[in-house]
Parts: structure tokens; sequence; C-alpha cells
């Protein structure tokens, strides 16, 4: 693990944890130094939990154990590159101290994200989506709430090479639809605490009818993607405020940008002569691009 992945892993991982965890998951965010000192036992006593639950907590991150954990966390310390003080936006913050933060909480999202995105998952998430297109499969498309900006950027870049997809933004509209799929075909989720009971319906109704599944998400949601054949997992840190999921749309947008460019490279002769098509028939229009 690189930079400060340990520490943005766990932040990232916080919506999903139990309240023992949780505990857990905040003393070492606020006392990282200290914790590569302590011993099992004494980790367990300050955070007032079980030691299994500390060793199931450094599992759950990726490590073999406690001992691992410490090793790789105290491996960051030395190469000087954790700073132990977490990045708060202030309620006095001026509007450009706000952007640095903000910057600063996206940046160290993308960078982890880097670890929790799985490079073969990425690659056949991409393959997904160009078979069915070529196919002639059904390719749908769900979320719920600030996800739907998601979903219609999604649509933008598939129409952009010439792939249809389905959305409704009407609920019902949409589990009707879903009913429809059929085997083989896609369906897609964007979601960042899979909090939505809607996801999980259609999700369910997607796997009977035996469609492969694409979810998109936070690291740390493994309940939503138990049914999906591909998760993408986004290691997302927010702004303390939490008014809104600012780097969670920022992540998701970039991987579909991923996607669109590695379906692109698929095609990457005929799709730069429909751009050159549509921009002369703009030209043609008179409308400016």
């Amino acid at each position: 693990m690189e930079n400060n992945e340990i520490l943005t892993r766990i932040e990232s991982l916080m919506p999903f944890l139990s309240k023992s965890e949780q505990k857990l998951g905040n003393y070492i965010l606020t006392h990282p130094k200290d914790v590569t000192d302590m011993s099992t036992s004494a980790l367990s006593q300050a955070c007032d939990i079980s030691e299994p639950t500390l060793i199931r907590f450094t599992r759950r991150l990726g490590f073999q154990g406690y001992k691992d954990f410490k090793l790789h966390l105290s491996a960051n310390f030395i190469s000087n590159q954790i700073d132990s003080t977490p990045v708060k936006v202030n309620l006095n913050d001026s509007a450009i101290e706000i952007y640095r933060k903000l910057a600063s909480f996206t940046i160290n999202s993308l960078n982890s994200t880097l670890n929790t995105l799985d490079a073969n998952d990425l690659e056949n998430a991409a393959n997904y989506i160009y078979v069915a297109a070529k196919q002639n499969r059904k390719i749908f498309l769900s979320g719920m709430g600030a996800s739907t900006v998601l979903i219609h950027e999604f649509q933008i870049k598939m129409m952009r090479l010439n792939i249809q997809t389905i959305f409704f933004e009407d609920i019902h509209l949409r589990l009707e639809a879903c009913a429809n799929l059929k085997k083989n075909d896609l369906f897609i989720c964007f979601t960042t605490l899979g909090a939505s009971k809607e996801n999980y319906e259609l999700i369910d109704i997607a796997h009977e009818r035996k469609a492969k599944i694409i979810v998109i998400t936070q690291f740390g949601n493994s309940q939503i993607a138990e049914k999906a054949d591909i998760a993408l997992y986004t290691s997302i840190i927010e702004n303390n405020l939490r008014l809104a999921s600012q780097t969670s749309i920022i992540l998701q947008s970039m991987v579909i940008d991923v996607l669109f460019l590695t379906i692109a490279c698929k095609d990457y002769a005929s799709i730069t002569n429909s751009v050159k098509d549509f921009r002369e028939k703009f030209k043609q229009l008179g409308h400016l691009i």
C-alpha cells in the first residue's frame, strides 16, 4: 500500500462498520502514530472492544492480522508519506481554503481508488459493455438520488460510442423494464453507500433473469455487490461536513471516463470517423461545438 492508503481505506470503510468497529476506526484515524506502538490488547482496551474484533477489522482491510497491519502502517510513517492530522473544513474557512481542502480529499480518494479498483474487473467491465453492445443486448442502468447524475453522464458517453442504454427515472417503470431483462443482458448499478432498497430489488430481478451485473460502489459495500458479476470499488474520503457527496460523484465519474476510453480504444478508427461526421453535421446546421 502506498501513501496514506491505510487511513483512507479505513475512512472509506467507516459507513459499513459496526459500532465497535467504528470506535476502532476512529481511534486509528485520530492516533495513527500511537497505534504503531500499541499491542493487540492495548489497542483493544483503548477502544473498549474485543481482540477478535480487532483481528477481523485488520483482515477486512486486507491484512493477515494486526501485526501485518502495524508493519504497513509503520512503513508509511517511515517514508514520511502520512500526515496524521486530518484536514477538516471549518465553518469560517474562505472559499479558496475550502477549495484547497476539497481538492485534498479528492486527490487522496483518487490515489486510494487505484488500490481498491481491481485491474481485471475494470477491464472485464469494459468488455461486458462492449460485447453487450455488439450482440445487441439490453444495457439497463440504475441508481437512486444523486447517482442519477452519473447515469445521465454514462448514457451520454455511451451514446457517443453508439451504445444505447436504458434508464427510467420513475422507479415503477424501472422495475417493469428490468423484469424484461434476458440472459446475458447487462445491468449496471451506480450507488455509493447502497442504502436504497430499490437497488437491491432491481439487482435481485436482474440476477433472477440471469443478466450480467456490474456494480460501481464504495469500498467496503460488499452487501450490494453480493450478486454482482463485477464490483468496481472506489475509495471515497468525504469532507467532515458531509453536506453532499462531492467526492463520490467525482470518483464514479472518473470510472465512467475510464470505461468510455477503454471501450473507445477498441473501435478507435470508426469512432474517430463518427466524431468527424457529427462535427460536420453540426457545422452544416450552424451549431458551434
